[in-house]
């Protein structure tokens, strides 16, 4: 029997969890805390896969409830051949519109509703790459972030000219963070030569979403918060002049 390709894997899992005409679109999501569950299966590292859980809209996950979670007791549970556990972080973009999503599935306390679906090698490069290393990651699903006018963002810039907007925060590598500190992240960050942070207050609503590709440029600083390139522009719907020298 032919072994089924990377391709054919993420198609099958696509008609597996895709509730036909299931959309998620929510307001208010500045701070919004969510944790995710992905699992991999395959029969090869040619073909394997992970498919992402996301609580957001389905429960309000505490620390503590994602911390009784276990990788190995969730794949076993599951089928899978191992899991991720993505912990809590909070959103901070301030309306989300997910136009294509899937089942719910329990994990111990928590619930989260299917997302996407990824390649396993992705999400390993992804979640094992060091801070500051961008990499693009599939986006099986349709989706938009937009922060709105007036919202306060946080921004990096690439030495190439790129710009990275703050998707979500989490206190796992700053304890004590506020998101009342985020406008003063500068002075905790170690950034690399060449990169700036800065803050800006939006002048009109900027829309973030994966290129013609389904594809999204990300990364993470060195305190584990999570960013959305611009992509050469083709990810942002509004650019700001690169920052002065920092």
């Amino acid at each position: 029997m032919t072994e089924a390709s990377l391709e054919q894997s993420m198609t099958a899992a696509r008609h597996e969890h895709v509730v036909p005409g299931r959309e998620i679109h929510m307001q208010g999501m500045r701070g919004y805390r969510f944790c995710e569950v992905s699992l991999i299966t395959g029969t090869s590292q040619d073909n394997a896969i992970a498919n992402i859980w996301n609580t957001t809209g389905a429960c309000d996950p505490t620390p503590e409830q994602v911390d009784t979670l276990e990788a190995e007791t969730l794949a076993r549970e599951n089928e899978a051949l191992s899991a991720w556990l993505n912990p809590v972080h909070h959103w901070m973009f301030d309306q989300l519109h997910v136009h294509e999503a899937g089942d719910d599935r329990r994990f111990g306390s928590i619930e989260g509703t299917w997302i996407g679906v990824m390649s396993a090698a992705t999400l390993t490069q992804a979640t094992g790459q060091g801070s500051y290393c961008p990499s693009y990651i599939d986006r099986s699903n349709t989706f938009t972030a937009t922060f709105n006018a007036g919202s306060e963002v946080y921004l990096l810039d690439a030495p190439d000219g790129e710009i990275f907007i703050m998707q979500s925060c989490n206190r796992h590598g700053a304890p004590t963070l506020r998101e009342e500190d985020l406008a003063h992240l500068y002075n905790r960050l170690d950034l690399p030569a060449g990169w700036g942070f800065r803050t800006e207050t939006l002048d009109q609503d900027v829309e973030v979403s994966p290129n013609i590709d389904n594809l999204a440029h990300v990364l993470h600083d060195d305190l584990y918060n999570v960013y959305l390139g611009s992509d050469a522009g083709r990810a942002f719907s509004q650019l700001w002049p690169a920052n002065a020298p920092w």
